[in-house]
């Protein structure tokens, strides 16, 4: 007989998930606390007026996509690609080595 661990995601008495990892199931909770907020956010806008339902699937899309949204509000724009930072200074080899080869 074999055993399986699953955890469950569980929000306002409903199973929401199931997952084989703790860490998928703190994953999925997570991205729907963020959903939660964006959706009390964009609530509390006064003349934005969606219903219920297309709230619910915008801020799940919004939360699922949290990295690509984070690009797009430092002004990266859509599919862009985080500046990559360079080092201070680059080492030259040959330097490297007759630096190592006096030391000696």
């Amino acid at each position: 007989m074999a055993v399986e661990v699953r955890y469950l995601v569980i929000r306002e008495g409903k199973e929401v998930g199931m997952y084989l990892t703790k860490k998928e199931a703190d994953e999925h909770d997570k991205m729907l606390d963020i959903a939660l907020a964006l959706a009390d956010f964009i609530q509390s806008a006064e003349k934005i007026k969606i219903d219920e339902d297309t709230l619910e699937e915008l801020t799940i899309h919004l939360s699922r996509n949290r990295e690509e949204v984070m690009r797009i509000l430092k002004g990266l724009g859509a599919g862009a690609q985080p500046p990559v930072e360079k080092p201070e200074k680059l080492i030259d080899i040959k330097d490297k080595g007759k630096k190592a080869a006096g030391a000696a």
